[in-house]
């Protein structure tokens, strides 16, 4: 059998008593792009930062190829590295920030050559070489930061929240970029970020972390509908909640009864709940139809009304109190009539809620 081309293994991270990591284990493809996907604090950093080696695990191991590289120095192991705050050398130009990683590797004059002059093709700045990095925007610098990270051709490329500096236009343009160049190089990248759009656009797989471990793995499709927790729910994406009852249970979903004693469902539930249990109803937003109160639905009053460009959302209260918010994409036919005090009926299709037992 082949073994998998990076695996981090019970990775494990203890600072006195606060548990980093606890027991992360993960698989990478050759050629994968992975993010790490969670809030502040929840271990994705301290788990890139152990692969780079700029922090020893309390326990767990990391292999490269079916080899450990826990004990060969962070300078020995050969892997890409841009930081959030660029990094550069402010004392040098574009081609000798680049050049940097080969001149310590004892690279001869012209092949260094080439490889800037390809490095710098590659994110775009061709003809940058004898800027300083003062002379250029965030952007700008962040390529040249990603063109030294690739200049010497590292088996895994490693991007800790790298455009979370950026303003939205110029973070979107150079996610653009990203997902350019490693289409091009073929080069793995585990990728640190808390923005969850940003791990939709690039990845092909993300890893949600919350307090030191993986909750879940998958596709941003499969992590957006098929939620395994409450927190991967909450965190992939917009969500609303109601309270209600389990109804009745039906193999791996359940009708669920509301306070007013709406029937819904049926919909998917996660974890054990029998008839009569407590559970929240986590809605999608956008997934929500919404129609005027006579038709057949729950019964809702409007609340607020928020025009936001590609839509709008509009927060509604049931009629035993609860308000959760939904979201009219753009051309509803109910767009620009609804305003604050109209009565609504509200359906939640099968695929737009998930329960999960209180």
């Amino acid at each position: 059998m082949t073994a998998p081309y990076l695996e981090i293994d019970g990775l494990r991270k203890v600072y006195r008593d606060v548990v980093a990591t606890d027991r992360v284990d993960l698989t990478i493809a050759e050629g994968e792009f992975m993010t790490f996907l969670g809030p502040s604090g929840s271990g994705k950093s301290t788990t890139l930062y152990i692969l780079a080696g700029f922090q020893d695990p309390t326990a767990g191991d990391v292999r490269l190829r079916g080899q450990s590289i826990l004990s060969t120095p962070s300078h020995r192991r050969n892997i890409g590295m841009v930081f959030q705050r660029y990094s550069l050398f402010p004392h040098l130009t574009v081609a000798e920030n680049v050049a940097f990683p080969l001149r310590i590797r004892r690279t001869a004059r012209p092949e260094m050559a080439e490889r800037v002059a390809r490095a710098l093709a590659l994110v775009r700045l061709t003809g940058f070489d004898d800027r300083m990095p003062a002379q250029m925007s965030g952007g700008q610098q962040q390529r040249v930061a990603l063109a030294r990270a690739l200049v010497y051709n590292p088996p895994v490329l490693l991007m800790d929240e790298p455009l979370s500096a950026l303003d939205r236009k110029l973070r979107e343009e150079i996610q653009h970029e990203i997902r350019r160049i490693h289409a091009e190089t073929g080069v793995t990248i585990l990728y640190v970020t808390h923005d969850q759009e940003e791990a939709l656009r690039l990845s092909d797989r993300v890893a949600v972390f919350n307090n030191g471990r993986i909750e879940q793995v998958g596709t941003g499709e499969s992590l957006y509908s098929v939620p395994s927790t409450r927190f991967v729910a909450e965190f992939m994406g917009d969500s609303a909640v109601l309270s209600g009852t389990v109804a009745q249970i039906l193999a791996d979903s359940a009708m669920i009864r509301l306070p007013d004693g709406t029937l819904v469902g049926p919909i998917a539930l996660h974890g054990n709940a029998p008839d009569g249990a407590t559970v929240d109803l986590l809605l999608r937003p956008e997934r929500v139809a919404v129609a005027t109160a006579d038709r057949p639905g729950i019964a809702t009053t409007a609340i607020d009304v928020v025009f936001l460009g590609n839509g709008t959302s509009v927060t509604c209260r049931t009629a035993w109190g609860e308000a959760f918010t939904v979201r009219l994409p753009w051309g509803h036919e109910l767009i620009g009539s609804i305003l604050p005090g109209m009565a609504l009926s509200l359906r939640i299709p099968r695929d737009s809620a998930h329960a999960f037992p209180r």
